[in-house]
């Protein structure tokens, strides 16, 4: 059911993502397409209006019907059908008011191409684009010549002032083709991106989804254990409700360890639970460091020495550190507990601390079962432990060095284990002296 939720999200950060890029894509190819189409078109437009202006300023230029620095035998060569050069550039009809061409006369060889023109009188003062025998375009622009003109030739008469634009269609064809293949190439690129983007946004998703699965399945499982065991014990006490405390004290005895167990692996919870969240209050301030361990240190020798094992607290040179206090101290009671837990009788259990440049380093050494090189790094995920059978006997849920890694990235430091020569592990804390910059990253919000 999860797959098939995930990737249905996935899907639609496929398509939002797809869609989104081909909107901008589409976007940008029809402005840049208008721009270019009206900016190809703007010379052409303003050669007609100057050739308006020329013609009702006065008497008509010279040779107006042929290209600029052509003569008549480069307009005839040019006018043979099979050139690659269109003749056409800038040509003017004049018709008079039914419509007839009055200067077939000028237009030569022109006129066979141009004669099919009509006469439109509504198009006065306008620019419009005509194609002429299928295939020559132009853009003209018809004129009404006032009777008071000058030029007594086109006084009166209608002017189609005629600009070819065969180049700039071919210009404008190429770059649609262009466009298109661009727009193509644009659109494969904006899938590939799509599906990269979704598989990334998806992988912080999919690995918390996980976690959280993961969370909630060991979460349930160790909660079981207790919970039936303290259940077990209840059922017995009342099939014997006549027996005085003393006979079923063993039952009690194993119901309180199991509930206060059961304790235990609730704060764990709500700890990783305030981790996940990022809602924890944290207190940074200055410490001396060698009267804080020692103050931490103290009541565990005792614990030590009952167990027929020895805690010791490595003399420590005097350096301040800034740092939760509360949090630390809870980190060496992860550290020191873990250590006892898996040390054998007669073992020695060492604390020690010291500066290293900007930093400064807190040890735990035991001389216990070691931990292979293959799982030391995933002793810090959360329920994993190394040995179950030998974790359950202890008590351990496999969630106190999870709690620490997290302490210990609250502080901005790194935690690692290593091998204890000759036996046992030792468990490695580097913190900054100045654990508290960068504060502001982290929530501080109240619980």
């Amino acid at each position: 059911m999860s797959n098939k939720v995930n990737r249905a999200q996935q899907w639609r950060l496929f398509w939002s993502n797809f869609i989104g890029f081909s909107i901008i894509f589409l976007l940008l190819g029809i402005i840049v397409f208008v721009l270019f189409r009206q900016t190809i078109l703007t010379s052409t437009d303003q050669a007609l209006r100057v050739e308006r202006s020329a013609r009702l300023a006065g008497p008509p230029r010279q040779n107006v019907t042929q290209p600029f620095g052509q003569d008549e035998s480069q307009d005839k060569e040019l006018a043979r059908p099979h050139h690659s050069i269109h003749p056409f550039m800038t040509t003017t009809l004049i018709f008079n008011n039914e419509g007839q061409v009055m200067n077939k006369s000028q237009l030569g060889s022109r006129y066979d191409t141009l004669k099919n023109i009509t006469l439109d009188t509504t198009a006065v003062g306008k620019i419009r684009s005509i194609l002429v025998k299928g295939k020559y375009n132009f853009r003209t622009l018809l004129v009404k010549v006032p009777k008071s003109n000058v030029d007594k030739s086109v006084a009166g008469r209608y002017l189609l002032i005629m600009e070819n634009i065969d180049p700039q269609k071919a210009a404008m064809h190429s770059f649609t083709k262009v466009m298109l293949i661009t727009m193509g190439v644009f659109w494969l690129l904006s899938i590939a991106m799509s599906i990269w983007m979704s598989r990334l946004t998806m992988r912080p998703i999919l690995k918390s989804w996980g976690r959280q699965t993961e969370f909630v399945g060991n979460a349930a499982h160790e909660l079981r254990t207790p919970l039936t065991i303290i259940q077990n014990k209840l059922e017995l006490l009342l099939t014997k409700p006549n027996d005085k405390i003393i006979d079923q004290a063993e039952s009690i005895a194993v119901a309180n360890s199991e509930s206060q167990r059961l304790q235990k692996l609730t704060q764990d919870l709500l700890a990783l639970a305030r981790s996940d969240s990022n809602t924890v209050q944290t207190n940074f301030e200055s410490t001396q460091v060698a009267n804080f361990l020692a103050y931490t240190v103290e009541p565990y020798t005792e614990i030590a020495a009952s167990q027929g094992k020895q805690l010791e607290l490595a003399p420590v040179e005097d350096f301040t550190a800034t740092m939760d206090q509360n949090l630390i101290h809870q980190l060496m009671n992860i550290l020191i507990d873990n250590a006892m837990k898996y040390s054998p009788q007669g073992s020695t259990i060492t604390v020690s601390a010291k500066l290293t440049g900007r930093k400064w380093q807190l040890v735990v050494t035991d001389q216990g079962i070691g931990i292979k090189a293959n799982e030391r790094q995933r002793i810090f995920d959360r329920f994993y432990r190394v040995d179950s059978s030998r974790s359950r006997q202890t008590g351990g849920n496999g969630l106190g060095l999870s709690i620490a890694n997290w302490i210990v990235s609250l502080h901005h430091g790194n935690i690692a284990v290593k091998a204890n020569s000759p036996q046992g592990s030792q468990f490695v804390t580097t913190l900054p002296l100045n654990a508290s910059t960068g504060l502001n990253r982290h929530d501080k919000s109240k619980d």
